[in-house]
């Protein structure tokens, strides 16, 4: 079925169906894009909240992300390893470390940003302007963000 270029017409009366529908083969889209910058999906979500809030707590982006804490040190570990991210001293508190993209980390978020465009203007075309505005903000109105 992912490979299918539409639903079975025996589920398109299901709206939960046709939007789990739509989002896999967009994820799957988005993740052959940024695979080719060798990223995952997860690590552009951590990038994208660090640029968002700069010096977050790694504790703030497990709940930010609702990526699993030890997860987390993982991928943090990994995004400093390839020169994207990096803890420094906390500011108030010593014991924690904040959280920053370094100059390679927003220049590989740029790119993946462009991808994420790519990618949802190949998913959205059969959408005029209106519609996908539309269609945004019903998202956003469903997801608690309006």
């Amino acid at each position: 079925m992912l490979g299918a270029d539409r639903p079975p017409d025996a589920l398109g009366d299901y709206t939960g169906f046709l939007m789990n529908w739509c989002a896999v083969r967009s994820r799957g889209a988005f993740a052959r894009e940024l695979d080719a910058l060798g990223l995952r999906p997860p690590q552009f979500a951590v990038l994208s909240v660090i640029d968002a809030e700069p010096g977050l707590t790694q504790q703030a982006l497990v709940s930010a992300t609702d990526i699993d804490p030890s997860t987390m040190v993982q991928m943090l570990d990994g995004l400093e390893a390839a020169g994207w991210a990096e803890r420094r001293p906390h500011e108030t508190d010593r014991r924690k470390r904040s959280i920053h993209l370094t100059a390679e980390g927003a220049a590989i978020l740029k790119r993946a940003r462009d991808a994420a465009t790519k990618v949802g203007e190949e998913s959205f075309a059969p959408l005029d302007d209106d519609e996908r505005r539309q269609l945004h903000g019903l998202l956003r109105k469903l997801a608690g963000l309006d």
